[in-house]
């Protein structure tokens, strides 16, 4: 059975949350995980599920910018702990 968005993003928000981030689903017509990190809450950022052009689901920031394929969650993880504490402007 195919994953919907909302249980893709949930995966990503379980998987975040091992790394000890806050994270929120938000339904509606655009599902969406809203990510926090505890440590510092200025560091926050949006991620969805959408599809590349052939097709492909991936994990992207809400400015568009590619995370990873959905099938590989704890790369996605990584790499949203990587941008969220690299963030300098937020600090």
């Amino acid at each position: 059975m195919a994953q919907t968005d909302l249980s893709i993003l949930d995966d990503l928000g379980q998987a975040l949350t091992g790394h000890g981030f806050l994270t929120m689903l938000v339904t509606g017509p655009r599902p969406r995980l809203e990510v926090l990190d505890r440590t510092s809450p200025d560091r926050h950022g949006t991620v969805l599920c959408e599809r590349d052009g052939h097709g492909d689901r991936w994990y992207y920031w809400s400015w568009a910018d590619r995370i990873a394929p959905v099938s590989e969650v704890e790369r996605a993880a990584a790499a949203v702990e990587r941008d969220l504490r690299q963030v300098t402007w937020a600090v």
